[in-house]
């Protein structure tokens, strides 16, 4: 098995586990009550919290799009992974399996693409640096300048095809999801007043 394929692997289990875990305690937690735990106080807290920490993975974007001739905000891109999958987590344990609405539906069903498409693209990621690395070493050896291998990888960095691919999918999903999130929140913002 190769390190690819064990990442992959490892990521696949935790991330199971983690929807799984969320989901039964959700359940656990709406077990003996009158109304399921993402309708309750603590279960809009929850919501909120979740909401708030996957608005934190959009700093990263937003850092590398406003200063693309600053360094790479590597620290922003840790975060905003970490904030890509806690912050859904928090969401499935606000909504557990209650589905009762489509845009609650739409929301949860564009988050899932996002976050399987960001673990996806932070694999990519992964591959495409260790490829780019190997190649900075070839070119080491054959006694190229710093300079000319910055261009010659910097040229094979913008061709990546898989990485276009990958934004073609993740970009797209993530505008829906934000636009299924407001539309939830305001759905249920005004139909909470109505009550």
């Amino acid at each position: 098995m190769t390190a690819l394929q064990r990442r992959v692997l490892t990521i696949s289990a935790v991330v199971i586990a983690a929807v799984t875990g969320a989901l039964l305690f959700e359940a656990l937690l709406s077990l003996n009550a009158a109304t399921p735990f993402g309708h309750t106080r603590y279960g809009h807290v929850v919501g909120w919290a979740g909401l708030a920490l996957t608005l934190l993975v959009f700093v990263y974007p937003l850092r590398k799009r406003l200063s693309p001739a600053r360094r790479w905000p590597r620290n922003w891109f840790r975060v905003h992974m970490v904030a890509g999958v806690l912050g859904p987590l928090l969401i499935f344990l606000h909504s557990g399996a209650h589905y009762h609405a489509v845009v609650p539906i739409l929301a949860m069903v564009s988050m899932v693409i996002v976050v399987l498409s960001g673990i996806v693209g932070q694999l990519v990621h992964a591959f495409s640096l260790r490829t780019l690395n190997e190649q900075r070493h070839q070119l080491q050896h054959q006694g190229l300048s710093e300079s000319d291998i910055d261009a010659h990888l910097h040229g094979i960095a913008s061709q990546e095809e898989a990485f276009r691919i990958w934004q073609a999918v993740h970009a797209p999903m993530t505008l829906m999801f934000v636009l299924f999130t407001v539309l939830h929140v305001a759905g249920a913002l005004f139909f909470a007043g109505m009550s």
